[in-house]
């Protein structure tokens, strides 16, 4: 026998093998549990519900014959349940997928599924001894499910489930949070996208407030960005039910053709309800306190207090990664901006890139030079004071580039906005210490509210690069810890934990803003947020620090119209709660001295059993319980960002797990894990997939058993496009007579590629294909488009582990570095598909790819011996497993 025809051969052999080892795993008898986060599509399985009538049953899909969302509000606390139906109506066992999106401040508090008529809930265990329970499951064989909120991102909840011959089954997810009030409204955001169409499709909001509610809209069906020009009309399929003043319930019933008018695919957006409460009865008395069963609850919201006037400085990066779309929205963003500014205001403008510069408006606009480092922090604000240079003057103080709201400085600096250009790299630590510099030189003569706008889309590159380090120099910067600085991270180069950190420390807070088509509504809406500042330094003080305990914080450095402040605490039980507030406001010093229980022990309307429009039964005690350790760990977790030492994180960690196992709360700290008895042959090892990376550093994608899967991995756990790990153990049924006998824990590559070769790999052929310029490439990644570093920059080394085939070995390597990129083939493919799948993130900031260094054994096993065994099967007396390393 030749050599080419021994190869042949034995490529016969193991193209028969895998397709055996797939025609065994796609038994009903084997259940696969995936668990994934940040899916980029739903599988085909949720298409739309009726199958063509040429159709046969055996090829038709699973399909969602009801979802029903119930959304209760109770003292602004919604707790939300999702469920989901699912049908098989094929001969055969197929995947079905429960897909919800889950809004960033929410935490998961139950899930179950019904399967054959039996119901398996989740527990909740700390992250290391879910780990250990779920191996443990999976290595005692059975099936498994395990899901891990990201503190980064967590809003995918995905499971995928293999559905029995005609059978049925149901998901069932609850998350909870409590809105928050920004621009004068509560906002309750559903996002909706069961991928099909649903016949039964349902969603209803009941709101419980104590006081009346004084406006309530359902705007129409949004689309998944963050923020876009919203449509303003009322969504005239959905009903507005008003019990009484305090009780509204919105109910949202799509038939079926509403949903195709939708979209082909059905409903797919955000199901958006609007209200806020009349506060007129309870303006002047401190705000709204609620007591419950030894737990409080203080709502603080004043609307009639004026503006203080304030010192807004603007620190803007016009580094090389914000060119094209970004910098043209900041750009629009900034001109409207500038329109809010009320006239008592100052305004100042810090751009950075490698250099940082104030902006003097009495001179012709001068861009940053491309290559300027060391700036000299102390002779920035100095102006000569030789008159004839200077244009014109816009106010008192514009020698330290200070300058008042007048139609003259707004018309100039929108001037100076439009010749904005970008050059450069991101000096971050510089342009924050300038900014600080300029906010010192006004309040050493004027009393203004100080704060810093602070947008950036990368990490500091250029200047001081520790990150560490420029905390510490920031807060130096800031030691009399008067300035707010708000952190606005553009697109997904940037570190957002950093940026949090930042504005954690500095009486702020970050904000994400999305790169899409809405980026300048975002910006814009983001200053409405905080462009009217009503009280400083606020401070919360209840019985006097007497017998109150466990409260949340109660310091609040700015009060900002159209927003909340909350307060949550216990009390002893035979304890009488009496709070005080103080400030300073416009007018000086603010008190409320003697704030009493606006209703103590009070009942909360239930919801109706059926229809909102039936008669209310019997009351019912409401707990605030709940609120109190929702917001507790909220706490805990914003607490934990703005210390340094490792004590104090630890015990803020502590506090945050046990409230989280306490009431069964998904998050940063714990996880959910499902395990279902199965008495059957092995199962799918399913793995935690939150989009962390796992200790060996790989990170895997979910595929069928066996089945080479496409994921899009990025490495270093900065941002994975769609991520879930997963070790296979594929269940082998021995036959009595075969002298192929594979023994537990046997690696072996089902697919062997070593005797092909592939087309070699060209950056620039690859690069051609994205939107690109000079230095960056956008590649799109799901719903959002990652803007990154293409230059030539990076040292010949290997980076984290990446995979999109399970059958090699990769590394993410510099584009430039790499011969081989491990693309995508199905058995014996020549065809090379590069696309942005392959792509990964070198130190947040460069684009890499997964780059192919497999060096394949050789066979251990003659595959020549292997078809004629196979056929001599009889009959199965044990079952063993063999397993495929990652």
């Amino acid at each position: 026998m030749t050599d080419t025809t021994r190869f042949s051969f034995r490529l016969s052999a193991l193209i028969v093998l895998q397709l055996w080892f797939l025609s065994v795993s796609a038994s009903p008898a084997n259940r696969v549990w995936i668990v994934r986060r940040d899916v980029e599509n739903l599988d085909e399985a949720t298409t739309e519900f009726h199958q063509p009538k040429e159709q046969k049953v055996e090829n038709a899909l699973p399909r969602i014959y009801f979802m029903e969302i119930v959304s209760d509000i109770r003292l602004r606390y919604a707790s939300t349940k999702v469920t989901s139906k699912v049908a098989n109506p094929a001969d055969k066992a197929q995947e079905a997928t429960f897909h919800v999106v889950l809004p960033e401040t929410a935490f998961i508090s139950s899930f179950l599924m019904e399967i054959d008529g039996k119901v398996y809930k989740a527990s909740v265990k700390e992250k290391e001894e879910a780990q250990t329970e779920y191996q443990n499951a999976v290595d005692a064989g059975l099936s498994a499910a395990q899901v891990t909120a990201n503190a980064r991102d967590a809003n995918q909840f995905t499971v995928s489930v293999n559905v029995e011959p005609q059978a049925k089954m149901l998901f069932n997810l609850t998350y909870e949070e409590l809105l928050t009030r920004r621009r004068g409204i509560y906002e309750q955001v559903i996002h909706v996208s069961p991928g099909s169409i649903v016949p039964q499709m349902s969603i209803r909001v009941n709101i419980f407030e104590t006081l009346p509610i004084n406006k309530i809209t359902v705007p129409q069906l949004r689309g998944n960005d963050i923020e876009q020009s919203q449509d303003l009309s009322e969504n005239e399929v959905a009903k507005i039910i008003r019990t009484n003043e305090t009780v509204v319930s919105v109910v949202y019933e799509p038939t079926e053709t509403q949903q195709i008018q939708s979209s082909k695919d059905g409903l797919q957006g955000q199901f958006v309800v609007q209200y806020d409460v009349d506060r007129s009865s309870i303006e002047r008395k401190g705000g709204e306190i609620h007591v419950v069963d030894g737990y409080f609850v203080h709502f603080f919201a004043p609307s009639t207090l004026p503006a203080l006037p304030k010192h807004v400085i603007f620190v803007l990066d016009t580094s090389g990664s914000m060119a094209g779309t970004r910098i043209e929205q900041t750009k629009q963003a900034m001109n409207s901006i500038l329109d809010q500014l009320r006239e008592d205001d100052l305004f100042s403008v810090v751009e950075f890139s490698t250099s940082v510069a104030e902006w003097d408006l009495r001179k012709p606009y001068k861009g940053l030079e491309p290559y300027y480092y060391n700036v000299q922090l102390e002779e920035t604000t100095e102006v000569s004071q030789n008159t004839t240079q200077l244009e014109e003057s816009f106010g008192l103080y514009d020698d330290i580039f200070a300058y008042p709201v007048t139609e003259r400085s707004i018309k100039r600096a929108k001037e100076f906005v439009k010749t904005m250009d970008v050059t450069s790299s991101t000096n971050i630590n510089d342009a924050l210490l300038l900014a600080l510099k300029n906010s010192q030189s006004v309040q050493s003569r004027l009393r203004l509210t100080p704060i810093i706008i602070f947008l950036t889309d990368g990490e500091p590159t250029s200047g001081v690069v520790d990150k560490t380090e420029i905390l510490a120099n920031v807060r130096k910067g800031n030691s009399d810890d008067v300035v707010s600085i708000f952190s606005l991270a553009f697109g997904t180069g940037t570190d957002y934990d950093f940026l949090t950190k930042i504005s954690s420390q500095n009486r702020g807070f970050a904000r994400k803003i999305y790169e899409a088509a809405d980026a300048t509504l975002q910006l814009k809406g983001f200053f409405e947020e905080v462009a009217s500042p009503l009280l400083n330094n606020v401070r919360f003080v209840y019985n006097k620090d007497g017998p109150v305990h466990d409260v949340t914080e109660t310091n609040v450095p700015n009060f900002f119209k159209g927003t909340e402040f909350v307060v949550a605490g216990r009390i002893d039980p035979d304890s009488k709660l009496s709070a005080s507030i103080s400030g300073t406001g416009a007018n000086g010093s603010f008190l409320f001295p003697d704030i009493r229980p606006l209703i103590n022990d009070y009942s909360v309307l239930p919801i109706p059993n059926n229809s909102v429009a039936e008669t209310v039964p019997a009351k019912k005690s409401f707990s605030l319980e709940k609120i109190w350790a929702y917001m507790t760990i909220q706490d805990m977790l914003k607490k934990r960002q703005i210390v340094d030492d490792a004590k104090s994180i630890a015990a803020f960690n502590s506090k945050a797990l046990n409230l989280s196992l306490t009431y069964g709360f998904v998050t940063p700290l714990t996880s959910l894990v499902v395990v279902k008895p199965n008495s059957t042959a092995a199962t799918a090892d399913v793995r935690p997939a939150d989009g962390i990376q796992p200790s060996n550093g790989i990170a895997y994608g979910a595929p069928s058993p066996i089945a080479a899967y496409s994921p899009n991995h990025f490495s270093g756990g900065i941002h994975p496009f769609a991520v879930s790990a997963l070790g296979i153990s594929v269940p082998y049924k021995r036959p009595q007579t075969t002298t192929f006998v594979p023994q537990l824990g046997t690696t072996i590559s089902p697919i062997i590629t070593e005797h092909f070769e592939f087309p070699s790999f060209s950056p620039v052929e690859w690069i051609s294909q994205f939107e690109h310029n000079v230095t960056h490439v956008k590649i799109p990644a799901g719903n959002e488009t990652l803007d990154l570093s293409w230059e030539d920059e990076l040292p010949d080394i290997e980076y984290d582990s990446c995979t999109t085939n399970r059958l090699h070995h990769a590394v993410c390597k510099s584009i430039w570095k790499c011969s081989t990129v491990l693309h995508e083939s199905t058995f014996v493919s020549k065809e090379l598909t590069v696309d942005a799948k392959a792509a990964c993130v070198i130190e947040n900031k460069y684009v890499g790819v997964c780059c192919d260094v497999t060096n394949f054994p050789e066979l251990p096993i003659d595959f020549t011996t292997i078809l004629p065994e196979l056929e001599t099967t009889t009959s199965v007396d044990d079952t063993s497993t063999f397993t495929s390393d990652p």
